[in-house]
């Protein structure tokens, strides 16, 4: 009796412990801990009942932890905390962990329109990730924000990166008659 009674805790600890790696896979923001969590999930269940979705995530927040190790990406953890941000943003912190382009310029565009102190370089970052991430508009909308800036170069940067993605720039109509 004593030996069953022993064979079970290891059982229960092993559920416990592949929930505790599910749950903080599952919770993860930053794309490197989201890598982290689900390695540790496959490494102890290769064959476990979330080993599908772990290999997936793994394969998506690799994608975007290359992508934020760019030096031209000024995009840092501390931009994955969800407390600074309001409740329906929360949500695109997780998909753009995962590599979502959209959720990247949503991002982008809830820091210009909070305003503060981070807001520029925040603004910039994520604008800069989603381009990264082969969003065409996120690179044309960084050419114009680097013009205004009067930061030629990174403008001409972003306006070729918008181009090669498959960005139709728009015609130029001023004012002047030649």
């Amino acid at each position: 009796m004593a030996g069953v009674a022993h064979a079970a805790a290891p059982a229960s600890e092993q559920t416990n412990t592949e929930t505790t790696l599910r749950q903080s896979m599952q919770e993860a923001l930053w794309p490197a801990d989201i890598v982290q969590a689900a390695g540790d999930y496959l490494r102890s269940y290769p064959n476990g009942a979330w080993a599908d979705a772990a290999r997936a995530l793994y394969e998506r927040a690799s994608g975007s932890a290359q992508a934020l190790a760019r030096k031209d990406v000024r995009l840092y953890r501390g931009a994955f905390q969800a407390d600074l941000l309001p409740q329906g943003v929360k949500d695109d912190l997780r998909k753009a962990a995962l590599g979502d382009q959209d959720a990247a310029v949503r991002l982008a565009h809830a820091y210009k329109q909070a305003g503060g102190d981070k807001a520029g370089s925040r603004y910039v970052g994520w604008l800069q990730y989603a381009a990264v991430l082969g969003n065409e508009k996120a690179a044309y909308e960084l050419a114009l924000h680097f013009r205004t800036q009067d930061q030629p170069v990174l403008a001409s940067q972003y306006e070729a990166r918008a181009v090669a993605l498959g960005y139709v720039m728009p015609t130029v109509l001023d004012h002047v008659r030649k």
